[in-house]
């Protein structure tokens, strides 16, 4: 869709083996801030990268989108549609917000907490009117503390709100741990995901 962030980068980004990245070459059409390097994960039907704010509360802030424009959940196609119009957005979409929970789990040491946050419409906190799921990593240091043990109501409120809905102060991504994260979930994603689907696609056939 014209003039969606979200589109654009799905348009410039192909489907890539996860033990690789796209080509510096295509760098040009992406767009600006993003790199080639925020992307963990490219199939027919989604995509997954780094936010480029992450929350600072997180360890690790993971966007998975949809290449298809669908501004609402609720306007993915229907399970009755025909396979060429649903395109893995329904199959694939349980699958691969459960290996992607995996990998912040075996990849980074302090994790085993995350967050799945989607929301659809303003009201709702969607900025971006495109489905995008975040996918966010609480560190050890961060989940220990119960937010409701917190002082006041008031505190307790907002923290918990902030810890359940993936609200927060923000800070720029750095390129450098960007690419040190990426090759790490990468890895973890061809060995767990990429093959076994490659193998399951080559039985079909």
């Amino acid at each position: 869709m014209a003039g969606c962030i979200f589109c654009a980068i799905a348009a410039s980004v192909p489907v890539f083996d996860p033990t690789s990245s796209p080509s510096p070459l295509e760098q040009e059409s992406y767009p600006a801030p993003f790199t080639q390097h925020n992307v963990i994960l490219s199939t027919q039907s989604y995509l997954a990268f780094l936010d480029i704010q992450p929350l600072v509360s997180s360890a690790c802030h993971i966007l998975l989108i949809p290449r298809r424009h669908y501004e609402r959940i609720s306007d993915f196609p229907k399970q009755s549609a025909s396979d060429d119009v649903v395109d893995g957005v329904n199959s694939d979409l349980g699958g691969l917000l459960a290996v992607l929970g995996s990998a912040l789990g075996d990849s980074f040491r302090d994790v085993t907490d995350f967050n799945i946050v989607q929301n659809n419409g303003p009201a709702a906190g969607q900025v971006v009117p495109h489905v995008h799921i975040h996918i966010i990593a609480r560190p050890a240091s961060a989940t220990s503390k119960d937010p409701l043990q917190s002082s006041s109501k008031n505190t307790k409120r907002l923290e918990y709100a902030s810890l359940i809905f993936g609200k927060g102060p923000r800070s720029d991504l750095d390129p450098e741990a960007a690419r040190n994260t990426c090759d790490v979930l990468r890895a973890y994603l061809y060995h767990n995901y990429w093959r076994k689907r490659q193998r399951m696609e080559n039985s079909r056939l």
